[in-house]
């Protein structure tokens, strides 16, 4: 009797070994990980190289300090149709393009994605 309790008690833990090492991480999986896109809303400078010109296209946008959306916002809400000037545009460490604009008639002016833009945004970069 003894002897097959033993047996059972070997069984569940080779069970529960076999188990947990489905649960371990291997180390070589998290070694290629890709490093995290770099955000930084200073230091991108623009110019006005860009003559070009659009309309916002997605509603609820706000202008930008730099090139990401976890930048601080420097407008309240842009309204869908808003008229906008290009002065030119950026690729951020995601690889996304971000235009510098200005809305018409002000001197109000920051990043927008060029997803917003209903033209893709400038072609100039900066």
């Amino acid at each position: 009797m003894k002897l097959l309790a033993r047996f059972r008690k070997t069984k569940k833990t080779a069970i529960l070994s076999t188990a947990l090492l489905g649960l371990v991480i291997p180390t070589n999986a998290l070694l290629t990980a890709t490093p995290a896109a770099a955000v930084s809303c200073s230091g991108w400078g623009w110019s006005n190289p860009d003559g070009g010109q659009g309309y916002m296209k997605k509603s609820g946008t706000h202008l930008k300090s730099g090139p990401y959306s976890a930048c601080a916002d420097l407008t309240t809400t842009v309204p869908l149709g808003t008229h906008l000037y290009y002065h030119c545009y950026v690729r951020n460490d995601y690889g996304n393009t971000w235009t510098h604009v200005r809305i018409a008639g002000t001197s109000i002016e920051g990043w927008t994605s060029d997803d917003n833009l209903d033209n893709n945004g400038a072609i100039e970069p900066c």
